[in-house]
């Protein structure tokens, strides 16, 4: 009885690490690509770089924003403030300020690597 308590605790053990370091490998992610992710941005936007697919078939892709758009213009035009091509963004962003600069931020950062 006594071994069967002891490898019961052992197992658990083992879960709870794992699930321990899954959910810190989770945390990894830059706030940006989760806020992407859960403002369902990818129904119109892929970003390949970063392993983000749409299934919108004429999806454009973000991977390269950063190389022409900074996080100031980019804050403006989801805000629907400015135009991008003669043409606002089709949906304004509905989260918090905090949550737009972080998205903002991250989405300028994806360049080209040279």
């Amino acid at each position: 009885m006594k071994n069967i308590v002891l490898y019961l605790l052992f197992i658990m053990s083992i879960v709870a690490l794992f699930g321990f370091a899954f959910s810190m490998a989770q945390d990894n992610e830059p706030a940006g690509k989760t806020i992407f992710i859960n403002s369902k941005c990818s129904g119109c936007h892929t970003i390949q770089s970063a392993d983000i697919s749409s299934k919108n078939k004429n999806a454009v892709d973000l991977s390269k924003t950063g190389d022409k758009l900074q996080a100031d213009f980019i804050v403006n035009y989801l805000n629907k403030e400015i135009k991008l091509n003669d043409k606002q963004h089709k949906i304004a962003f509905k989260g918090s300020a905090d949550d737009l600069n972080s998205l903002a931020g991250w989405l300028e950062s994806l360049k080209t690597t040279n």
